[in-house]
């Protein structure tokens, strides 16, 4: 076996490792780290301010001579402070993605605050951060669903990539994402869909993965769709007629209390 082969097997193995071991490690070496930069900038800012109001109080005069080097130090730390939060926001982007799609059991679900994550993932997409225009409403308060987390996060995440590379053909396209309940059901709404694909897609669709040719696009969002038939019970998908956007309704369980009020 030569060189190329022997490495294109150590590479899958590698690969194989990812999800399940890699990853998570990965994000557990470099949260340590990073709170411990967040915590010290934080503290660093306080005393610094601290130290600065003292000085001025003490020596009234020095404002006028060091004034402007004090304001530069505390701007500084400011922006130190500023890009660490940036950085975290990042981090739990990332870090929340992957353990999402590593978490295959039925839990209660907020698709808003899922969404939202996916939304933030989806930016390490430099296209879809830069070339895609965007208009999102979610709903905070929406009711949460029993649902396969990775089910949802990796369906979601193939929509967007399936959208985004339409709306990059389109200058003036534009992804439109809301989320909304009404007494029984909640619902995801998103723009940009190929309305053809969509009515002619099919729960049992038999094109799959083995399916022999190439993978296109119309697969990508067919596999997607079906994904999200089985994230949760009494997952419904159709097409708002007015506006054209994929609809995902999803019935919620009230408490006790809800029902009778």
């Amino acid at each position: 076996m030569d060189g190329a082969k022997l490495y294109r097997f150590l590479e899958e193995e590698f690969v194989a490792t990812f999800l399940g071991e890699l990853i998570p490690g990965i994000f557990h070496n470099y949260a340590n780290p990073l709170n411990g930069i967040m915590g010290r900038s934080n503290l660093l800012q306080r005393r610094l301010s601290d130290f600065v109001r003292k000085i001025e109080s003490r020596y009234p005069g020095i404002a006028e001579e060091m004034g402007a080097d004090c304001q530069k130090l505390l701007s500084d730390i400011h922006a130190i402070n500023h890009e660490s939060e940036r950085f975290y926001e990042m981090f739990r982007a990332s870090a929340g993605k992957f353990y999402a799609i590593g978490n295959q059991t039925v839990e209660s679900l907020n698709l808003s605050k899922l969404i939202e994550a996916e939304l933030g993932f989806a930016e390490f997409y430099l296209d879809f951060k830069h070339n895609v225009k965007k208009e999102v409403r979610l709903e905070a308060e929406l009711p949460e669903i029993p649902g396969v987390t990775a089910y949802f996060s990796m369906a979601f995440w193939m929509l967007l990539r399936v959208v985004m590379s339409g709306l990059r053909q389109e200058d003036e396209g534009t992804l439109r994402v809301a989320t909304g309940y009404d007494e029984q059901k909640v619902f995801v709404k998103i723009s940009g869909v190929n309305q053809e694909w969509l009515s002619g897609w099919k729960a049992d669709d038999p094109i799959s993965p083995e399916s022999p040719g190439e993978v296109d696009e119309r697969m990508r969002f067919g596999w997607a769709l079906s994904l999200l038939k089985q994230s949760g019970d009494g997952v419904c998908i159709t097409c708002d007629r007015d506006t054209g956007m994929l609809v995902l309704s999803i019935p919620y369980r009230r408490s006790k209390a809800e029902v009778r009020a």
